[in-house]
């Protein structure tokens, strides 16, 4: 039976997984379905092909860990609307506290329900760039204190996922996706509650208003005449001033609704109905000051979110090579190129593809095959035509490497192999030219590291889980691995 759709964090986090263990089919069998249902896919964008492909390579496949973490990720997000409604009403009623003895300070409401979000809001925005020379532990310490962060840490504690997963939520993981998912998600939790907050204490200011008799005033230890008052008061109305000039207390009313400790609460020649048109006032603040900047943010890491989702999704090595193979075109040939070459033995051949699925520029390193057999060997197992070779390690000079770094830099666009010994285990000199190698080539080219055995044998699981291991360290979703057998 075909599976219910599915959310594209669900993809995320399943597509990768189902890739990983579709390793083991032969890839030469990959190649085909994965060109041929490449064909049928009208949609052009990334995302929405990878997911097109999922419905249709695997339409069978049960709900897996991407739905039930979807469901614990939906939950952490009510729970979070949850906490910040409860806070919203404690805070309201508390700040519009009115027991007929002393009118609600609106000074000390605005501080509560205006002037700590604000100072928090300010707090937030210090996250949205990335990484700030100088504000990095600034941003830390934020980051730990925000609420998405405790909520990241309960989410943490429910999943019991794997580690890959767990680093999800990792602002400091080793793969840049992980950090902006971690980093947008944590922010969108905390926009939740916020928003939540503001929805909770405006209803709850509304019903006081609605169904209590509350009487407003304001009083300071600070030296502040009503005058000075009144500009104040004008300045953070200034927003609504024209469309709502009612919410915009009068000079009068500012000054008869002062009030003094030692006059016991009472305001100064003031009527009860004139001490209750502050209200106004006090909602349009909330909603202006505390609402609108909430929905902002939170329209803002809604949207980010969903982007880091969908790098989530993109930016793994198993997605790129699952592009790369839907796009790669097929080319019958009626017979190899280079076909005066002598056989030579490359190990246990993988069944042929049943034509050339592409072109590519290769390197060898450390001599791990003579050009002729390492085209013998791209055509064989991968369905590549190489179309230039170059050589670099194995000792040879720093500058001889340089110079093929450049060569490749001037002739690669799109795919590139890299040939190296599968028994000896992934160097940091590899490494390191790996990395100098993306950013002379490019970021859209695809990098296909492929371990190659010595003699006539294939390539065991553990040299090949070994160099994936090793590439993965890299954290470059466009370089993965591929030995072209199972």
């Amino acid at each position: 039976m075909p599976r219910a759709s599915t959310t594209l964090f669900e993809d995320a986090i399943d597509v990768p997984v189902w890739l990983e263990a579709d390793r083991l089919t032969p890839y030469a069998e990959r190649v085909r379905r994965d060109r041929d249902i490449g064909r049928r896919i009208r949609q052009r964008g990334r995302v929405e092909r990878v997911r097109s492909w999922w419905r249709s390579a695997a339409p069978d496949v049960g709900a897996g860990a991407g739905a039930r973490l979807g469901r614990l990720r939906t939950l952490v997000t009510v729970a979070m609307a949850a906490v910040g409604s409860v806070t919203g009403v404690a805070v309201a009623l508390t700040a519009l506290a009115y027991d007929g003895s002393q009118p609600v300070n609106v000074v000390r409401l605005l501080a509560l329900l205006v002037g700590v979000q604000l100072v928090l809001l300010a707090l937030t925005l210090v996250l949205l760039p990335g990484r700030v020379p100088g504000l990095r532990r600034i941003q830390d310490l934020i980051a730990v204190l925000n609420p998405g962060a405790w909520a990241a840490g309960v989410y943490a504690k429910l999943v019991h996922a794997s580690p890959d997963l767990a680093r999800l939520f990792d602002r400091h993981a080793a793969r840049a996706a992980y950090r902006r998912f971690a980093k947008w998600q944590l922010l969108n939790w905390s926009q939740t509650a916020a928003v939540a907050f503001n929805v909770a204490a405006l209803v709850a200011a509304v019903a006081l208003v609605t169904f209590s008799d509350l009487a407003f005033g304001w009083s300071t230890t600070l030296e502040a005449d009503p005058e000075a008052v009144t500009r104040a008061v004008q300045a953070i109305a200034w927003p609504w001033a024209t469309l709502a000039p009612g919410a915009v207390p009068s000079a009068a009313l500012i000054e008869q609704s002062q009030f003094f400790r030692l006059d016991g609460g009472n305001a100064a020649a003031a009527s009860p109905q004139s001490l209750g048109a502050w209200w106004p006032f006090v909602v349009a603040a909330l909603i202006t000051y505390g609402l609108l900047p909430r929905l902002a943010l939170l329209a803002l890491t809604t949207a980010r979110l969903r982007a880091a989702t969908a790098a989530l999704l993109l930016e793994d090595s198993q997605v790129t090579a699952l592009i790369d193979r839907m796009a790669a075109p097929e080319i019958e040939t009626a017979a190899p190129e280079h076909d005066d070459a002598p056989a030579v033995d490359v190990g246990a051949a993988a069944p042929a593809p049943r034509g050339i699925t592409g072109s590519a520029h290769a390197l060898i390193w450390e001599g791990s095959l003579r050009p002729d057999a390492a085209r013998q060997y791209a055509r064989e197992r991968l369905g590549l035509d190489v179309v230039g070779i170059a050589e670099a390690g194995g000792g040879s000079a720093l500058t001889s490497d340089r110079a093929v770094l450049e060569r490749l830099a001037a002739d690669v666009s799109q795919t590139l192999v890299v040939f190296t010994p599968a028994w000896e285990p992934p160097l940091l000199e590899l490494l390191d030219f790996l990395a100098e190698l993306r950013s002379r080539v490019g970021a859209t080219a695809s990098i296909v590291v492929t371990p190659v055995p010595d003699g006539a044998r294939a390539v065991t699981d553990v040299e090949r889980a070994t160099w994936s291991r090793a590439i993965a360290r890299l954290a470059d979703p466009r370089v993965y691995v591929e030995t072209g057998t199972a």
